[in-house]
């Protein structure tokens, strides 16, 4: 498990963020569990709504809590409430 302060892995492409492992749906991760945004899906109105809520390719995220309504996070600083719908959306790397 990557830790906020932990610095990313470097990559062998400019063009593509690194990753420190698989990249899956924010919704698969549970408690505890940290990851770090690699891309948001979705129509633009969506991905533009996460984004302002922090939810940028290379930003650490972690989990609070989940149940089958939805995730609370920790991203920058701040908690966030999201349902499992918009958690779909978002891709991280663990």
């Amino acid at each position: 498990m990557m830790s906020l302060e932990t610095p990313l892995q470097t990559c062998c492409s400019d063009t593509e963020l690194p990753r420190a492992g698989p990249t899956v749906p924010l919704s698969f991760l549970r408690n505890g569990d940290i990851g770090t945004v690699q891309k948001v899906s979705g129509k633009t109105e969506v991905r533009k709504f996460l984004e302002g809520l922090g939810f940028v390719p290379g930003t650490p995220v972690r989990i609070v809590s989940y149940d089958r309504t939805g995730h609370i996070l920790e991203i920058k600083g701040s908690r966030i409430a999201i349902d499992n719908g918009m958690a779909t959306k978002i891709m991280v790397s663990q």
